[in-house]
């Protein structure tokens, strides 16, 4: 398993959308572990996880940087 660090840029996400950095940073294990976007959407949905709009999700991640 590669146990590569979560960018440092994930704070700056995290500001920005008004979701925890823990969140990001499990988003971002996720995606690296292969889940696609439309898994990642629907957890940002879920009101533990930042409880975003559709668009707002979306744009987390979009921006949330690639594996």
């Amino acid at each position: 398993m590669n146990a590569t660090p979560p960018p440092d840029d994930l704070s700056q996400l995290a500001a920005r959308y008004g979701v925890s950095t823990a969140v990001l940073e499990d988003l971002y294990a996720r995606r690296r572990a292969g889940a696609r976007d439309a898994e990642l959407l629907n957890l940002l949905a879920q009101p533990d996880r930042g409880g975003l709009d559709p668009g707002q999700a979306r744009a987390l991640v979009k921006d949330l940087p690639a594996r």
